[in-house]
């Protein structure tokens, strides 16, 4: 019977490629999410028009834009570090 390692690895090759897949699908997924904080952001950092202010719809606005600027800007910083922190670990190893 073959061995099923690799010897310039040393890992097993299917754990390796599934573990490899599964990191690539938390590659996007952090990008998806990432890009989704940004574009919250800009709605949010939207000014409101003076006709719309007296409306229902100027109210909900009112009240919603700050809270997506809040989330987008949460969400910007924590990608932010994120990256900052996963670039200490690469340096380390």
């Amino acid at each position: 019977m073959k061995d099923q390692t690799s010897p310039a690895i040393g890992k097993e090759p299917v754990p390796r490629a599934i573990g490899q897949t599964l990191a690539t699908l938390q590659h996007l997924t952090d990008l998806a999410v990432d890009w989704g904080f940004k574009k919250i952001k800009k709605v949010g950092e939207q000014p409101l028009e003076k006709k719309e202010e007296k409306k229902l719809l100027g109210f909900v606005k009112k009240v919603s834009l700050p809270v997506l600027k809040f989330l987008g800007t949460t969400g910007e910083a924590y990608f932010d570090w994120y990256e900052k922190l996963k670039a200490r670990r690469a340096e380390k190893q």
